[in-house]
């Protein structure tokens, strides 16, 4: 039976234009609960892949301590006061979680490719985890730099880390979704973030607020909080920026027409 394939392009949300001229909406309660309904929606396909994530970057940071340390127990007994802090140790905690966020940045970029696809209607798979791989290099790039910029501003004031976090944050997206080289990608980024910077800072506020409870819950918590933490960027990120998604409908000769799944490698399609 012949089959006719018809492609239409569709676009989801802002644009790079409208981000960088700021005519874009960005309603906080709206996005939060957005991203609530999502994480509920897409809670146990994503959980694996963000407790992988989690896993992943545990593993980095305590093998980075024990490397520097000999021993990560002196650390925490530094912290509870058993032991004296000394610079040595804040040096090693500076430099080992500085490592496991570089050395992750491949799989924090598929987490947030998935995201992306539940604020555009798609559904997600855990093992969607790796498609970060293919951005590899100039995600781990951006990441990097911005973990660097971010370590600079910590010194000079504590919070000002947090808003250059937040500047840089939509970066790594715009390198898989836009194709954006890692320095654009951070100039677009902190350029389109700041004409909203106070909507996008009462989202992450809450977004830190349950990073807390996770602490408090010692941990427990994350299962909800990693997952709605990406799920908040997909959907700033659709906002802002926009997603060009490519559909592809397949009619048969019986003039019955059904929707196949396809993507597209060009610049404005998503392909996540």
């Amino acid at each position: 039976m012949s089959q006719q394939d018809f492609n239409n392009a569709l676009h989801i949300g802002g644009s790079i234009e409208t981000a960088l001229n700021g005519r874009y909406r960005l309603e906080p309660f709206e996005i939060i609960k957005e991203a609530f309904s999502l994480t509920f929606k897409h809670f146990w396909s994503f959980l694996p892949a963000a407790l992988c994530l989690f896993a992943v970057q545990i593993g980095i940071l305590v093998l980075m301590l024990t490397l520097l340390l000999g021993d990560p127990s002196h650390l925490f007994e530094g912290l509870v006061g058993q032991r004296e802090m000394t610079t040595d140790m804040v040096s090693s905690v500076w430099l080992s979680n500085f490592t496991s966020e570089v050395l992750i940045a491949p799989l924090y970029a598929g987490a947030s490719l998935m995201g992306l696809a539940h604020a555009i209607g798609f559904r997600s798979k855990p093992r969607h985890l790796v498609k970060g791989l293919a951005f590899a290099l100039p995600v781990t790039v951006v990441i990097c730099l911005s973990a660097t910029l971010q370590s600079v501003a910590s010194m000079i004031f504590p919070l000002l880390s947090l808003y250059v976090a937040m500047a840089f944050s939509m970066a790594p997206l715009l390198i898989c979704e836009k194709r954006l080289t890692p320095l654009k990608a951070l100039a677009v980024s902190f350029r389109a973030v700041n004409k909203k910077v106070l909507a996008l800072a009462t989202i992450y506020a809450v977004v830190g607020v349950l990073f807390l409870i996770s602490f408090v819950t010692a941990g427990f918590a994350l299962v909800w909080a990693l997952p709605f933490l990406f799920n908040v960027k997909g959907v700033i990120y659709r906002e802002m920026f926009g997603v060009g998604v490519e559909v592809t409908v397949s009619q048969n000769n019986d003039n019955n027409a059904t929707p196949e799944t396809s993507h597209s490698s060009g610049n404005d399609t998503f392909d996540a």
